[in-house]
This record gives C-alpha cells, structure tokens and sequence, in this order.
C-alpha cells in the first residue's frame, strides 16, 4: 500500500489495517526509526527499549554499527 505525506507530516493509514487492528481516531501509536524504515505499532513499543539495550551491549563489547553491516552481507551471500 501506498499513502501520501500530507504538509504537516500526517499520513493516513488505510481503513483496513486500522480496522484490523482496531485502531480510532484517539489511539496511541508507536514510532520508530528502523534503518531506513518508519515502524509504526499501536501501542507503545518495547523496541526503543530494547535497541537501547542492544546498543549498550555492543558498545560495551566494542561492536561497531559497520562490524553489523559487514557480518550481515556475509551471512546474507551464505543463503
């Protein structure tokens, strides 16, 4: 599906998916930025939390946002 940025950074989300997660006009939304990506999830995320975990873990381990990238290319030409 495609939707349209309005002037105000508002978007619609289509009725079928707010209906299938039953989301109204006064409901919480989520927002987080994934790579490149926009996660949009109707209740407040664990994602935030937990990548902020992640992130200390690997700094703490010395692991670099590029060591990520490397390892991620390699076990995707493996498959």
């Amino acid at each position: 599906m495609v939707t349209r940025m309005r002037e105000k950074g508002q978007v619609t989300i289509p009725a079928d998916i707010r209906e299938s997660l039953h989301l109204s006009r006064d409901s919480i939304l989520s927002v987080s930025k994934v790579g490149d990506a926009i996660l949009l999830t109707p209740r407040p995320s664990i994602f935030e939390s937990a990548s902020a975990k992640f992130s200390k873990a690997a700094e703490k381990k010395g692991i670099s946002l590029e060591d990520l990238l490397k390892d991620l290319k390699k076990i995707r030409r493996k498959e």
